[in-house]
């Protein structure tokens, strides 16, 4: 009997890594004849660095670069120097942890700090770079990290606009400045969380602004200048993706200051990326079960989620699925068409939507019991499908 575990991060509980192991003290705990393997997930947000420098063996180097608004801070520029290939994650720097350090506006945060640390990974004469797009506190459509780039909006008496949302109403054009030849020449590549648009009438941009501390008024508003900036950007670059196109929607729109920055930019699921890394597929040869999950199953997850993807792949190799996640935004029968829609024999959650208020030491050492007991009800299922 084979299980793999192939769960992403519980942000702000558990690590990818963390989740799997839990559950898979639970197994062992129930049956330690049954074969555990454990792989890691990411999607392109927070966690995906980690996970591809151990599958592809990357060192990371320390730079200093600012954060969503500005203060200096230290990350890293992950690097492979036989392929030449360096990755950098847009949540290092303009995430989530950066946020809670300060006090976060999204009329004032930009991602011009990721555009320092492409820079700083350009320094390395790279022949690839990925960037992990996801996971970010920012809206800015990546009109920070294409200022810093070289693309800078100018007012209608052609000063340079700061980027900052609040700064939209400002511009009256943009004009790029000529980049070294090299950076044509690089291959780049956006590992997105979802391929979900800028805008549409489902999952959308809009869709990820309120955990980014937007308020419905707030995302109306931010809805409209990212349109604003698309129009600026797209005449500087005309094959900008459209606001309607896959992937537009990831990291509050970095893809489209990407884009009007580099032509040749493609543009891949996170989570498809790292599973091909960490030789996701091969492991699920012969798995009787596969167990995805994350920290919420929502609309979001079947736009390119880990787990959405995890569930395609163990569904081609004959396993059975099992979803965990820290809660489950449907109930009813709403949950079980999702349950369907995900290809998920189980279900599972941490906890009900209900209990958002517990602390987060709370909530780490309630999710380690629930785990593991989890874990034990996943071993029981393993055995009875062997009988």
């Amino acid at each position: 009997m084979r299980v793999v575990l192939a769960l992403d991060k519980f942000k702000g509980t558990f690590t990818a890594r963390q989740a799997c192991e839990l559950l898979a003290e639970g197994i062992r705990h129930r049956n330690p004849k049954i074969e555990v393997i454990i792989r890691p997930m990411a999607d392109g947000g927070d966690g995906t660095a980690a996970i591809l420098t151990d599958a592809l063996g990357l060192e990371g180097m320390r730079v200093s670069v600012p954060d969503l608004l500005g203060k200096m801070t230290e990350v890293q520029v992950h690097w492979q120097n036989t392929r030449r290939l360096a990755l950098v994650e847009s949540a290092d720097v303009i995430g989530v942890a950066r946020a809670m350090a300060r006090h976060h506006s999204l009329q004032r945060a930009h991602s011009g700090g990721l555009g320092r640390l492409l820079l700083r990974a350009f320094d390395l004469r790279p022949q690839e770079i990925w960037i992990g797009v996801g996971g970010t506190m920012t809206a800015d459509a990546g009109w920070g990290l294409a200022h810093t780039l070289g693309l800078r909006a100018l007012d209608a008496h052609g000063n340079v606009v700061e980027p900052a949302l609040a700064n939209v109403p400002l511009i009256d054009h943009f004009v790029a400045q000529d980049v070294p030849e090299f950076f044509r020449k690089t291959r780049i590549v956006a590992l997105c969380d979802v391929n979900a648009p800028a805008q549409g009438a489902a999952v959308s941009l809009a869709s990820f602004l309120p955990q980014k501390g937007a308020s419905p008024a707030d995302a109306d508003l931010i809805q409209k200048q990212v349109t604003t900036l698309w129009t600026h950007l797209r005449k500087v670059n005309p094959q900008l993706s459209s606001l309607e196109d896959a992937y537009t929607g990831a990291g509050g729109g970095l893809v489209l200051g990407l884009q009007a920055v580099f032509p040749q930019l493609r543009l891949e699921l996170g989570a498809r990326k790292v599973a091909q890394a960490t030789a996701l597929g091969p492991s699920l040869q012969a798995a009787d079960f596969a167990v995805c999950g994350e920290g919420r199953f929502d609309d979001s997850t079947f736009y390119g989620k880990a787990a959405a993807v995890v569930s395609q792949l163990g569904s081609e190799h004959q396993a059975r699925i099992v979803g965990v996640f820290g809660s489950i935004a449907m109930q009813g029968a709403a949950r079980e068409g999702a349950r369907t829609r995900l290809g998920a024999e189980t279900l599972h959650a941490l906890f009900d939507e209900g209990q958002a208020h517990l602390s987060l030491q709370e909530l780490s050492k309630a999710s380690r019991a629930r785990f593991v007991e989890i874990g034990l009800r996943i071993a029981h299922d393993a055995e009875c499908a062997s009988r």
